[in-house]
């Protein structure tokens, strides 16, 4: 039977080889790959984050429930002990009864209400503003006269009320040491409870800042800001800085050198005239104003100036120059040439003090003398220089 089968196959095979159709039905047919591992691992990544995000959401919601306050034992019993406290800070005492005599550590009663000078002792008021209730026993006449004793002095009592006014103080009066409480109709007063010094704690105590120290703090900031090249932020400081302390002259010298450079000379005129107001001996803050007034022409305010400084400064070889040079421009060559020689005192080898004392001996006759002065200047500066041109020129002349 087998072999019959083999043949009844073989037989369909070939028909179906034959078949054009279904040799072109053939090589369609594919085989089906078994499921891919890859996927599997994916949906299972997406289910663990799944029930993570689920989890995170949870804990979010269990955090944001309202919670029970938590009190502790001495909490309640603060709360307890609150209400009767109360209650007895409200209840006057008896103007007859004396009030026990007070502990160390009790609060202090200050009224604000100022006695008369005729009144025997200060008279407490109660803390609360509702008027509290009066005792039966309570006798009105002493309230009578405590009202009447809480008058300004400047009221001059009635006469009728004199006699009431003594005989109920006489009966209120407590005992030594233990003042008074009365029902009065007064303003509350404050409590003033004695400090309590805890052993061994330190207070810290902030230490406030003068004026003149932030303004050196805002003068740091400025030169700070002027070395990496910030001007604008160095103006600010600086001028922050005069604003806290006008007399703050780092601060005034840097924002004038700042000026100057930038050509705002308008505003370094200014600030150096406000200088010079608050320290006239200032010498530096004067010869820079002269500076810019001679170069505007105005000799003679430059003039004022440096007289404003001339005794603190006649050894300060460069502020005589400039002074020779400010009276050299105004004609008064005989001083002019005072001042370039105790210029030269100080600086031996100053070309511009050696020329210019030779234009003022050379103005008052003395060409000799003028001539030494270029031939000086010659040798102290540089060859081919605008001022070693101008000395060789006049010596020329001059011979």
């Amino acid at each position: 039977m087998s072999i019959i089968n083999k043949m009844l196959q073989e037989l369909d095979r070939r028909q179906g080889m034959a078949d054009p159709e279904a040799a072109a039905a053939i090589p369609q047919v594919r085989s089906v790959s078994g499921p891919r591992k890859d996927r599997e691992w994916f949906w299972r990544i997406i289910a663990v984050l799944m029930i993570a995000a689920v989890g995170w959401v949870a804990w979010i919601a269990w955090q944001l429930q309202p919670r029970e306050s938590v009190a502790t034992e001495q909490a309640f019993k603060a709360a307890q002990n609150a209400p009767r406290k109360a209650l007895a800070a409200q209840a006057p005492a008896v103007a007859v009864t004396p009030a026990p005599a007070p502990q160390p550590a009790a609060p202090v009663v200050v009224a604000e209400a100022k006695p008369p000078a005729e009144t025997p002792a200060p008279v407490p008021a109660p803390v609360q503003p509702a008027p509290p209730a009066v005792p039966a026993k309570a006798s009105p006449k002493p309230v009578v006269a405590a009202k009447k004793e809480a008058q300004p002095a400047t009221t001059a009592p009635k006469p009728e009320s004199a006699a009431t006014q003594e005989k109920p103080a006489t009966k209120a009066a407590p005992k030594a040491g233990a003042p008074a409480k009365l029902d009065l109709d007064i303003p509350p007063a404050r409590i003033l409870e004695a400090p309590v010094h805890a052993a061994g704690r330190v207070q810290k105590v902030e230490r406030t800042r003068s004026a003149e120290e932030r303004a050196e703090s805002e003068f740091r900031r400025g030169a700070s800001m002027l070395n990496q090249g910030r001007i604008s932020e160095a103006d600010e400081s600086f001028n922050a800085a005069l604003a806290l302390a006008p007399s703050h002259e780092a601060a005034r010298q840097a924002l004038v050198a700042l000026y100057l450079e930038r050509r705002r000379i308008d505003d370094a005129r200014r600030l150096l005239q406000e200088g010079i107001a608050l320290n006239p001996g200032n010498v530096q803050f004067a010869m820079v104003l002269a500076r810019i007034q001679a170069e505007r022409r105005e000799y003679a305010a430059a003039l004022d100036v440096l007289n404003g400084v001339r005794g603190r400064a006649q050894a300060n070889a460069e502020f005589q120059s400039l002074l020779g040079t400010v009276l050299q421009r105004l004609g008064r060559h005989a001083e002019a040439v005072e001042a370039f020689r105790a210029s030269l005192q100080g600086a031996p080898d100053s070309g511009v003090s050696w020329a210019g004392l030779g234009i003022s001996l050379e103005a008052t006759g003395k060409r000799s003398d003028a001539a030494e002065a270029f031939k000086r200047a010659m040798a102290a500066t540089p060859a081919g220089s605008d001022l070693n041109s101008f000395a060789e020129q006049r010596l020329r002349a001059l011979r």
